[in-house]
């Protein structure tokens, strides 16, 4: 899997023009080759490209704005539960103190640590985390660039990466 790792990061980055994109994306396939190919196809480049490259066609139609339909009637839309509705607030808590507790060397303020909580485990964007911290939501896509930054130098670090 090393052998391609860069070569298909930098496939999916000329695809997407957005490195946290293209990392997202590289850490699905990698996801799906170790849970779906078989041994002997792991290492074959042409079938990582091809799924790379499906994975793009997938994140690109989820990103592409749709045309608005016009009814005379506006449909019943259920309530959606809120994104907090599956765990308490001390249980949300718990868990983030035990995700921040893997990585010590990281070292990040309060508020940086709730940004990137936010955005990776409940899927806000930088304008939702704006509206509940109050923190411009281009402080708040600075500080995630920048946990992310250090979240990987520390894998690599524990890890030996380069």
């Amino acid at each position: 899997m090393g052998d391609y790792h860069a070569y298909l990061q930098d496939y999916l980055y000329r695809l997407t023009r957005q490195w946290q994109d293209a990392e997202n994306l590289l850490q699905d396939l990698w996801s799906h080759v170790l849970l779906h190919f078989d041994e002997d196809k792991i290492h074959c480049l042409p079938l990582l490209r091809r799924k790379a490259y499906q994975l793009f066609i997938d994140h690109y139609r989820r990103q592409i704005r749709r045309a608005e339909v016009t009814t005379d009637e506006l449909p019943e839309i259920p309530v959606q539960p809120s994104r907090f509705a599956a765990s308490t607030e001390a249980e949300e808590s718990a868990l983030m103190k035990r995700f921040w507790a893997e990585y010590p060397g990281v070292e990040l303020t309060g508020q940086q640590k709730e940004a990137i909580w936010l955005h990776a485990r409940h899927g806000f964007t930088y304008k939702e985390i704006e509206e509940r911290t109050g923190i411009p939501s281009s402080t708040v896509g600075d500080w995630i660039a920048l946990a992310r930054r250090k979240l990987a130098d520390a894998i690599n670090k524990e890890y030996n990466l380069p």
